[in-house]
């Protein structure tokens, strides 16, 4: 046990963030400019080195679930959850040659919902890790209910299902005020002027073009921006800082920040689903209070001290 992220993790992180920022952000984007010759080659290889990075962080992100399910399996801790990871990776295997549709789409969310489920139950006492774990829950019971409909050939799909999304998203957007707040105290004054950067060019772009930040933000990581735009500003910037704070002092929580923005919420693929889970089992198995102390993650924002197998 050490402090340190396995490589394994790291390698799937790097590849969550090119597919994320290439293939969802920088390509859509690149859609509404004008397209020269010269800017249509660079659009092209642009497009390429990004459909390989989601290639790549498709075949990662099944290793590290077959990674993970084995660190379950070891620990006998819950026989039930390897099989879940297990099945979820098989039919991610399986979509490949057959459409996600009927009870095996049905089948993937429920799954999904379950090992969420398996989290909550083992940081029930951790308010700030429960926003970000109700965050993915409700995005996997939001897409269920109309694969549940369309299977049962029901009428829908039901107008709560947006009632869902919507919490979802509030979630999502208290999860980085949550993380500043729990692991940005302390940080430095430098750590709070980087991690404003991001926060002001997307106040920015929101104040002169509302329309095309909501497009931009749907596209890259599925936010619709129906809240007031300051609980985003502030969501961002503390959520920066924790991350800026967390690498500084090698904790495992700046790499959980990185996959769970990669997976974005309510994604439409296994693979970004499989992002938030394999995040969300990272700082699970440091809060585990079956572990030795020694191995826990603390909830004190001055004594992190995660620690994750890296065997």
């Amino acid at each position: 046990m050490n402090n340190q992220v396995p490589p394994l993790l790291r390698w799937l992180t790097f590849a969550a963030l090119l597919d994320w920022l290439i293939t969802r952000t920088l390509t859509r984007a690149g859609v509404f400019i004008p397209k020269s010759p010269a800017w249509i080659t660079v659009y092209q290889v642009t497009a390429g080195f990004g459909q390989g990075a989601s290639t790549l962080a498709g075949l990662l992100a099944l290793a590290a679930l077959g990674w993970v399910a084995w660190q379950e399996w070891q620990s006998r801790r819950n026989r039930v959850f390897p099989l879940i990871l297990g099945g979820l990776g098989g039919l991610s295997l399986l979509f490949l040659f057959i459409p996600a549709v009927g009870w095996l789409a049905v089948a993937n969310h429920v799954l999904l919902l379950i090992a969420f489920s398996i989290f909550f139950w083992r940081v029930r006492r951790h308010l700030w890790l429960l926003l970000p774990l109700l965050a993915l829950m409700i995005s996997s019971l939001y897409q269920l209910i109309p694969s549940l409909y369309e299977t049962l050939h029901l009428p829908g799909p039901p107008a709560y299902g947006l009632m869902f999304f919507n919490i979802g998203e509030a979630l999502v957007a208290l999860s980085g005020v949550g993380f500043g707040w729990v692991a940005g105290r302390g940080a430095t004054r430098r750590e709070w002027l980087l991690a404003a950067l991001p926060a002001l060019v997307f106040m920015g772009m929101f104040l002169s073009v509302p329309a095309m930040a909501g497009i931009f933000s749907i596209w890259s990581v599925g936010l619709t921006l129906f809240l007031p735009w300051p609980l985003y500003v502030v969501s961002l910037w503390a959520a920066s800082i924790a991350l800026l704070k967390a690498f500084r002092e090698k904790h495992v929580l700046g790499w959980v920040i990185l996959l769970l923005a990669a997976g974005g919420y309510a994604s439409q693929l296994s693979v970004q689903a499989f992002y938030g889970l394999i995040a969300m089992w990272i700082l699970v198995y440091s809060l585990d209070e079956e572990l030795p102390q020694q191995a826990r993650l603390t909830t004190n924002p001055e004594k992190f001290q995660a620690n994750i197998p890296v065997h």
